[in-house]
């Protein structure tokens, strides 16, 4: 970032500070002071049943000053004699009363209040859900805390239409997102997440317990507000705060165990060698097991697995005063993972505080504070999956069992062996102020940081297991890193309105963000293995490798918003930010990003006040432009050295001379990977507000980097140039639909669902592409992405049966080495050869359709939900099948379907040691349907016994259950954009299934 921002920033930021401190000092208190006394108001809320209801918001209008009602429906609030109360519950009317005096107030809420009433949470504030034009899907932390995950981005799987969740069942990793599908090819294509204001690309330090709501912010519209960062969509937590009323103190704990959802069935000890001395046979060489001296039968998926443990505890205590309001929490949670060895463990502290210095100022802090450590372990499934099963984990002098002719460790050794630790403390929050000098008029002012320690320690012991299998000096590695990055953002937000029918909203502001961070890595051999002597000076010190490097990246932007509402009818939304960016060259470090959209509320119409059809319909439209600038392979400031190279300028004989070189050709007008898209929405509620639903349309394109070939302008051969020049397309439709009634007052019911179809494309390319990846590791690539094709689309050969004699392969085009029970591939080009150009396009890992669905009810004290989910029409590559080295274990399925003289009619080949080629046989549906959580609750009916106002014992199963095709461990395979869907080094999917209680005091 130049100078001239930063100055700019600086003298933008003192202004802000220098109008806070003239307004404070011109408007003394006494000016606002309260003219009327204040009086203690007690009450009870009740339904229209006569129930009690538990957690009405209980506001002094006009004011930030509230409460909530007890389980009893009981709320105690100090006002003013003349002030107003307004009672609100989401799915009931809200209720105006004046106190009038009055000391007592006992009221009943209606039902079926209008859906378009409730507020949302949008960028940089707050929203009527009748005047939001983009779209937005919003979850309760209710929701997101039933169930027993890391991370509150898990617990949105299922829960919004256009998200799709990806899990992982690595301890301690964060789940990928995507929304409304994939639109960066070789960028950053995760979302970003807003917490209470400050930026982040990782929520695992967050607490679910302290989450009090999520929205997705899913199109353009909606996004534009975060120009440069809201590419991929923007994920915004708001979480818990203190709100007005006597101390609350909750306990929240759950303890159970995690075990592998599904496993693949490997041959056994007396099957694996028949095969491998049938491979060696049909590859020119002799059987190496006499199959009936084999004793073992090594299951080595079980070996090096176990049942996981989790547990998780929290307490958080909240309450509140006129002048000041607070929530702590603290949590732990411990994740021992399905590998041995393998744990996760986290430590969070959390404190939110507000205190109101006067009727028009208030300030306020969060900060979350967590400590987490990962005993990390190799991955070692891949190779349990290929070990040979005859061979024992430990022989019986007790040495560790190995297979010479198999080039493949033993995983129990190496789990044994390997330590790898990482030690992670993050400080994460904000400090802000609010001061609203007139009516309508607010200036918020704050200041956002995360700050991150790393301190990661391996040691590896001089160790021998064979030849193929040691470490014949120790090995210590250190790494320590850190980063602190900051936003300050100021903003002016002024609301009015005019007349009783014009509603006017206008936002402000100016941001800076700063992001540095380093890096320092050493590496020694020959230190003890004794843990109080893992230090650098401890080894071979004339053996020493260090490495050393830093970042530094900085962002400036002014945005504002205005939002015009006429007779709650009409609504006219639009944005605009200007954002700054130092990752690209002077002359391209500012983009401009924008929004507008418009919604129309039928329902208020005159013409629909006699139908009984609809209770709420509102229509809207938005389209936007967004960006994102986190990319690879740009190098701005690289691709150009000065080196020494030997020429002859004339003379007899080459002489050195210094010369410049280009490394790689570089994009001079590099710049922001901007999307544009057009969103449309119907939203409605039908039957008496029962039934709730909306259906969304929407179509974006992205100009996506890729690298696409050039004709050189220096040297022999063509060049690559990362550029912006791939239009990536994906459109589609969503449809959410939601059924709830309450029958009468002890029995209420739910069933919803949501839908997604979207279909994923790249328009046009500007250029060669040549995006070859998904490698095997082996030599072999199977995925590649061109124009009118998805990202990442498999690119393999196409099986035609099996050969069933010699002069098959003799008289047809086949691949070099071909024998009899090999694969027979299709020559699909026609020119007698098969290669490269006859392979073809056989889908990609993103699907076609995702979906979720929930249920329950809720009888007297017991409730019961399910939620399920599940995707369609997209393709998985079995990886770990399609790497065979030699020797390697095999499923059972292909050791017993295997083809071999007495059984030829198969779809399996013959045995063989050689590296298989990429073709349809490895590519299978990834469409599966999951229940993602059953949870049973009972509300003990204490009767305020002992100072407990409410315990809840639960218990709860996650992923129990999964209906898929595919036959390896599990469909979801996150990635990067073209290497997703391939199952090579995949840490399987666990169910889970845990007991617990919630306590309130």
């Amino acid at each position: 970032m130049n100078s001239t921002v930063m100055a700019v920033h600086r003298m933008w930021t003192a202004g802000w500070l220098f109008v806070a401190l003239f307004l404070t000092l011109s408007f003394p208190a006494t000016i606002f002071a309260a003219t009327y006394a204040d009086i203690v108001i007690k009450g009870k809320v009740i339904d229209e049943t006569g129930e009690p209801m538990q957690a009405v918001s209980v506001a002094i209008k006009g004011t930030a000053k509230g409460t909530t009602t007890q389980q009893d429906g009981s709320f105690t609030i100090t006002a003013a004699d003349n002030a107003v109360l307004v009672f609100s519950f989401i799915g009931y009317a809200n209720q105006e009363v004046p106190v009038n005096g009055q000391a007592t107030l006992n009221i009943t809420l209606k039902k079926n209040a209008s859906q378009l009433d409730q507020v949302v949470v949008v960028g940089y504030g707050t929203q009527r859900k009748s005047q939001v034009v983009g779209s937005v899907g919003t979850v309760k932390g209710s929701e997101i805390t039933k169930q027993p995950v890391l991370t509150a981005a898990q617990g949105l799987q299922a829960k919004t239409s256009g998200v799709q969740v990806s899990a992982q069942g690595t301890p301690g990793a964060q789940p990928q997102l995507r929304i409304r599908g994939v639109s960066s090819i070789t960028g950053d294509a995760n979302p970003i997440y807003v917490v209470d204001g400050m930026i982040t690309s990782d929520i695992t330090n967050i607490n679910s317990a302290d989450i009090e709501s999520i929205s997705v912010l899913k199109d353009a519209s909606a996004q534009a507000i975060y120009g440069s960062r809201a590419g991929n969509g923007v994920v915004l937590v708001t979480t818990k705060k203190g709100k007005m009323g006597k101390m609350k103190i909750g306990f929240d704990v759950y303890s159970g165990f995690r075990s592998p959802t599904s496993k693949v069935k490997m041959a056994d000890g007396k099957a694996y060698a028949q095969y491998t001395n049938e491979a060696n046979i049909r590859g020119g060489g002799s059987a190496i097991f006499d199959v009936d001296t084999i004793n073992h039968n090594t299951d080595w998926f079980d070996e090096i697995t176990r049942k996981g443990i989790v547990q998780n505890y929290n307490v958080n205590i909240s309450g509140g005063t006129e002048k000041t309001t607070y929530f702590f929490s603290a949590g732990y949670f411990k994740d021992n993972g399905i590998v041995k060895g393998n744990d996760f463990q986290r430590g969070v502290v959390r404190i939110n505080n507000e205190y109101r210095l006067a009727p028009w100022l208030k300030l306020g802090h969060n900060l979350n504070v967590s400590v987490s450590k990962t005993n990390n372990k190799n991955n070692e499934f891949t190779n349990a999956y290929r070990m040979a099963p005859s061979t024992p984990v430990k022989f019986a002098n007790g040495a560790y069992g190995f297979e010479q002719n198999l080039s493949v460790a033993n995983p129990v050794a190496d789990l044994e062996y390997n330590t790898d630790y990482l030690n992670t403390l993050r400080l994460q929050g904000n400090a802000y102020l609010d001061f609203s000098p007139i009516k309508g008029l607010n200036l918020h002012s704050s200041f956002n940081f995360d700050k991150r320690n790393n301190n990661a320690t391996v040691y590896t012991p001089a160790y021998f297991v064979w030849s193929g299998q040691k470490n014949d000096s120790s090995m210590l590695k250190m790494g320590r890193g850190n980063s602190f990055y900051y936003i300050v953002d100021n903003n002016l937000t002024y609301n009015h309105t005019f007349n009783d029918k014009h509603e006017l909203s206008v936002t402000v502001g100016y941001s800076a963000e700063h992001n540095k961070g380093d890096s320092l890595n050493a590496s020694v051999k020959g230190v003890p293995n004794r843990r109080n002597l893992w230090y650098l000076d401890q080894g071979d010190l004339t053996n020493v490798t260090i490495f050393n490097y830093g970042q530094l990246v900085q962002r400036a932007s002014a945005y504002g918003r205005l939002t015009y509402t006429y007779d709650r009818k009409y609504n006219l939304s639009g944005s605009a930010r200007r954002d700054g960016s130092s990752n690209f060259p002077v002359g391209n470090k500012w983009g401009t990003f924008y929004s507008a959209g418009l919604s129309w509320i039928v329902t208020e119409e005159g013409f629909m006040k006699d139908q009984n059809i609809f209770n709420d319909l509102k229509v809207r439209v938005g389209y936007g432009r967004v960006g994102n600038d986190n990319l690879n392979n740009l190098g701005v400031l690289r691709g150009i050295s000065i080196q020494e190279y030997y020429y002859n300028f004339g003379g007899n004989a080459y002489s050195p001379a210094q010369a410049i070189t280009y490394d790689q050709i570089k994009d001079a007008n590099a710049t922001w990977e901007p999307t544009t898209g057009v969103d449309a929405g119907l939203e409605f509620t039908v039957l008496d507000r029962k039934l709730s639903g909306s259906v969304n349309y929407y179509n974006k394109k992205t100009e996506a980097y890729v690298n696409v070939t050039v004709p050189s302008t220096y040297g022999d051969a063509d060049q690559t140039v990362y550029s912006r020049a791939a239009d990536v397309r994906n459109k589609g439709v969503e449809v959410t639909l939601n059924w709830n009634q309450k029958v009468n007052k002890d029995f209420s019911y739910f069933v919803g669902g949501n839908i997604t179809f979207n279909k994923n494309n790249v328009d046009k390319v500007r250029g060669n592409l040549q995006l070859k990846s998904g490698s095997l590791g082996n030599g072999q690539i199977v995925t590649y992405t061109v124009a009118n094709k998805e990202i990442g689309s498999f690119w393999v050969y196409e099986t035609d049966g099996i050969y069933q004699t010699q002069s098959e392969i003799d008289n047809s085009p086949h691949i070099t080495g071909a024998t009899v029970g090999d694969f027979r591939y299709k020559d699909n080009n026609g020119d007698g050869a098969i290669d490269d150009n006859d392979r073809i396009f056989v889908g990609s890992y993103q699907p076609k359709v995702y979906y979720g669905i929930n249920a329950g009810f809720n009888f007297k004290q017991w409730d019961f939900s399910i939620d399920c989910y599940g995707n369609a029409g997209n393709k998985v590559f079995n990886g770990k099948k399609a790497v065979r080295l030699g020797n390697d274990n095999v499923e059972a399925k292909v050791a017993s379907d295997r083809w071999t003289s007495t059984n030829t009619s198969t779809g399996t080949p013959r045995a063989s040691n050689s590296i298989p080629t990429p073709s349809t046989y490895f590519v299978e549906s990834g469409s599966f349907f999951r229940i993602n959580n059953i949870t049973v609750g009972y509300n003990v009916p204490l009767q305020s016994w002992g100072g407990i106002s409410n315990l809840r014992v639960f218990a709860t199963a996650q992923n129990p259950v999964i209906f898929k095709k595919y036959s390896g461990y599990t469909p979801e395979l996150p990635g990067t954009a073209v290497d997703a869907g391939i199952e090579l080094n995949i840490y399987p999917i666990t169910s889970t299934y845990m007991a617990g209680f919630n306590l309130t005091f």
